[in-house]
C-alpha cells in the first residue's frame, strides 16, 4: 500500500531540501502519495502541491505582523488538507514560525482522535543566534527535528523531542567544481530570493556595479534568479543601463559562484554556498526599523554570517541597514577585488573545513538522511 505523506515548505532554499527530503524518504518507505506546499523542486519529486509556497514569503518581524490573518487563514486550509488525507508523516521545512503555529493547531485539532501523524521538522530553529526563548515551542510542536549541524541537537531536551544531526547538503561534492582557470564571471550577484529582497538589495547593488564596472573592470557579472522573480530583475537591470554586464540567468545560485571569482550577496544560505565553493565576498541585507530593535534586543551572535558562525572566524564583511549605503558596500567591494588572490586562498582552506564539519556520513546527503530516518520514521 503507497503510503501518504504531506510536506510543507514556503521558500526556494525549502523546496530544495523538501526535495531532497522526499527521496530520503522513499528511500526509506518506498514510492509515496505527497501532497501539501511546496515549488517545483518538490512538484519535480511527485508533490501535488495545492498551495503556492510564495504566500510565505515574509521577511522579518513587521512583515510577519501584518501578514498574519493571510497565514493563519493558510494554516487552516492545510490542517484541513492533512485531516482529509490523513497521512502517516507530516513534514514541515524551515518557515520556522509558520511550521510551528501550522504543528500547534493541527495537534489542537486532533486531540483526544483515535489518530495523529508524525510531525516532523526540518532545520531547526537558530537558538544558538536568538536565545532559547524558541526552543520551548519546537519540543512541546513535533516529534522528530532534523538539524543540518552537528552542534544543534544538543540544544534540545532528548525527553522532549528527538533531535537528530542529519549533515547538510552543501557538504556534497560540488558537480562542477570552482576552476580558477575555467572561472566564466567576474562577480555573482545574489540578492535574495524573495521579492522584499529584491526591492530593498538591488537598488543599492547596482549602482555599486556601475562603479566598480567603472574603477575595476570591464566585469562579467551573473545573476542568479529564481523564476518568479526573473522578469522582475530583468526589468531592474535594463533600468539601470547594466545589461552589458550583467547576466541574469536561471540557474542554482551554486553553479553561478562555480563559475565566479567573488560574490555580493544577501545574508542567508547562500552565504553557506559561497564558502563551501570557495568564493569570497560581501554580504548585505537590508531591516527595517522594528526588525533592527528586534535584533538588537535578541540577537546573540557578533555577525549573521552562516560560515562565519560555524567556523568562528570572520571572512566575509557584512552590511546592515542603517549602514547598507551604496559608499559603504562600494569601499567593500573595492577593497575585496584589490585582494581578491589573498581572499581566494583563504576561502579554499575555509571550504575545506565546512565540507568536514556538515558531513553526517559517508555517503551524500540524501543518502545520510535515508539512513537517519529509518531510525525515526
Amino acid at each position: 500500500m503507497t503510503s501518504r505523506m504531506v510536506i510543507l515548505a514556503g521558500e526556494p532554499s525549502g523546496d530544495v531540501l523538501g526535495a531532497r527530503l522526499m527521496r530520503a524518504v522513499e528511500q526509506v518507505k518506498g514510492k509515496a502519495h505527497w501532497s501539501g506546499m511546496g515549488g517545483p523542486e518538490m512538484q519535480a519529486a511527485g508533490l501535488v502541491s495545492s498551495e503556492d509556497m510564495n504566500q510565505l514569503s515574509v521577511i522579518g518581524l513587521a512583515e510577519a505582523l501584518t501578514a498574519y490573518s493571510r497565514l493563519s487563514g493558510l494554516a487552516d486550509r492545510l490542517i484541513d488538507h492533512i485531516i482529509d488525507v490523513r497521512p502517516e508523516v507530516v513534514f514541515t521545512v524551515d518557515s520556522k514560525a509558520f511550521s510551528v503555529r501550522l504543528a500547534r493547531r493541527l495537534k489542537k485539532r486532533l486531540k483526544g482522535g483515535d489518530w495523529r501523524p508524525k510531525l516532523v521538522h526540518m532545520v531547526a530553529p537558530t537558538i544558538w543566534a536568538w536565545g532559547e526563548w524558541r526552543k520551548a515551542a519546537f519540543e512541546d510542536s513535533f516529534d522528530v527535528l532534523l538539524c543540518l549541524f552537528p552542534f544543534e541537537p544538543e540544544l534540545f531536551a532528548p525527553d522532549k523531542l528527538a533531535a537528530v544531526f542529519v549533515g547538510h547538503p552543501q557538504a556534497d561534492p560540488d558537480p562542477d567544481p570552482y576552476d580558477e582557470l575555467s572561472q566564466s564571471y567576474d562577480l555573482a550577484v545574489l540578492p535574495g530570493s524573495r521579492r522584499s529582497e529584491l526591492v530593498h538589495h538591488l537598488p543599492v547593488m547596482l549602482p555599486v556595479l556601475a562603479r566598480l564596472h567603472d574603477s575595476h573592470g570591464p566585469l562579467k557579472v551573473v545573476l542568479p534568479a529564481v523564476a518568479h522573480l526573473h522578469d522582475d530583475i530583468v526589468q531592474m537591470v535594463s533600468a539601470a543601463k547594466l545589461d552589458h554586464m550583467i547576466s541574469v540567468r536561471q540557474i542554482p545560485a551554486r553553479q553561478a559562484l562555480g563559475q565566479s571569482g567573488a560574490m555580493m550577496a544577501a545574508s542567508g544560505t547562500v552565504t553557506l554556498e559561497a564558502a563551501v565553493s570557495a568564493v569570497p565576498g560581501v554580504v548585505v541585507y537590508h531591516l527595517s526599523p522594528l526588525n533592527r530593535l528586534f535584533a538588537r534586543l535578541f540577537y546573540k551572535q557578533d555577525t549573521p554570517v552562516l560560515p562565519d558562525l560555524i567556523l568562528n572566524k570572520r571572512h566575509y564583511p557584512y552590511l546592515l541597514s542603517p549602514h547598507l549605503t551604496e559608499q559603504r558596500l562600494y569601499d567593500e567591494m573595492a577593497q575585496l577585488l584589490d585582494n581578491l588572490p589573498r581572499r581566494r586562498a583563504e576561502m579554499r582552506v575555509a571550504s575545506q573545513q565546512l565540507r568536514h564539519l556538515l558531513k553526517a556520513g559517508e555517503g551524500c546527503f540524501t543518502d545520510n538522511l535515508a539512513q537517519c530516518l529509518a531510525r525515526l520514521i
